[in-house]
């Protein structure tokens, strides 16, 4: 009936007044409540609204900026994945770029606001194309010797302050090329520039078995279904876990590196001689690979050998699964990890020149650990720093 049209055209004629109303706004004009509402239920609004009107602050919670590179006047080439609207900063875009699998580069359109989050694929050439008003950008740094870390965090625990301080502070896993942090749910570790990617487990697990550890083998097939998913490792050479009680210096990992090269059959590092131990797990893009497609004929080989599940943890479990089955190259590194269960009884102090320490679950003694790792150990003469 006409009544029902007449309907109808009222809205659509809404919809449009609206859509010209809201294309037409200033948005230098714009209040911070104003920005928000346009962004409610969305966690990337700026964290300093003042820095999307003033382009010399930057919205950053600390000094210094996370955008690892960024030209202006130019528009990188790629798959657009997902365009985001009422972006004001580059550092928003970068922001959504980082937390988002899908992103490899991103482009802001300081003109109309949209933030294009593109793909491009594993060693492709990028391309790029002048274009005014525009602002394009990479969410992070990869070369052929680059190193992706990981972190799974437990939410509204200790994990959670550790990872926004390591966040704030480019240490631990944001200090490697590229990072990813994932947990149970969508957490906003540090609101506007870190947000946790979701795996399928509510990271809860029994301990028990021979050496009373955690049985968290289930939990990291699901987070490393993620990582493959993600298909973040295939930019880089090597992958790296990191738990968020670690203190981890990626440079020292980079000089042991140096002496490596990724082959075929792929190539992991034993941290322990009592087997590897899970505080720091590095495997390069092939082992990554190798482990993807032969996991499930080691979970096969071990139900069978231990009739039924094997009570092991995760590490020992992918410890004995890329080396007697799938026979990836084992590299035992024993520099790679300082704690007790390592015998290393000297671990608290983070003196011994060591990748990692391993465990310190409060942000003083981390503080203090990553302080002391730091320093000089020996004056120029011969004395020891204390």
């Amino acid at each position: 009936s006409a009544k029902p049209l007449a309907l109808v055209l009222f809205s659509v004629l809404s919809v449009l007044l609206l859509f010209i109303t809201v294309g037409t706004i200033d948005l230098n004009k714009w209040t911070e409540a104003e920005h928000r509402k346009l962004n409610e239920n969305d966690f990337f609004t700026p964290f300093d609204y003042e820095a999307a009107l003033n382009p010399t602050t930057t919205p950053n919670p600390e000094e210094g900026s996370m955008i690892p590179y960024m030209e202006k006047g130019m528009e990188f080439a790629g798959a657009t994945r997902l365009v985001w609207r009422n972006v004001l900063i580059p550092s928003e875009c970068c922001a959504r770029c980082q937390n988002d699998a899908r992103c490899r580069v991103w482009v802001l359109d300081s003109e109309t606001h949209e933030c294009s989050l593109k793909w491009v694929e594993p060693n492709a050439t990028l391309e790029k194309v002048p274009k005014k008003n525009y602002i394009s950008g990479l969410p992070f740094k990869w070369s052929k010797r680059s190193v992706l870390c990981f972190a799974v965090m437990r939410p509204d625990t200790y994990e959670q302050g550790l990872i926004a301080w390591q966040y704030r502070n480019k240490v631990n896993i944001f200090a490697c090329d590229e990072w990813a942090v994932y947990s149970s749910r969508k957490v906003d570790v540090v609101p506007g520039f870190l947000q946790s990617a979701v795996v399928d487990s509510d990271l809860k697990c029994d301990v028990g078995g021979e050496f009373g550890t955690a049985l968290n083998t289930e939990i990291f097939f699901k987070v490393w279904d993620r990582v493959f998913q993600d298909k973040r490792y295939l930019f880089h050479e090597y992958v790296v876990k990191v738990d968020p009680d670690t203190v981890f210096l990626v440079d020292r990992l980079r000089v042991a590196l140096a002496f490596h090269h990724d082959e075929e059959g792929g190539v992991y590092f034993n941290n322990c001689k009592f087997g590897l131990h899970g505080p720091i797990e590095v495997f390069s893009q092939k082992a990554v690979d190798v482990w993807q497609g032969g996991r499930q004929r080691c979970v096969h080989h071990f139900e069978k050998l231990c009739s039924g599940p094997c009570l092991w943890g995760e590490d020992m479990f992918i410890d004995q699964c890329l080396q007697k089955v799938l026979k990836v190259k084992r590299v035992n590194d024993w520099n790679l990890i300082s704690e007790a269960h390592c015998d290393s009884p000297d671990w608290p102090e983070c003196r011994n020149g060591h990748v990692t320490f391993h465990p310190f679950k409060d942000l003083v003694s981390y503080q203090k650990c990553l302080e002391n790792a730091a320093a000089k150990s020996w004056t120029a003469g011969g004395q020891l720093v204390v």
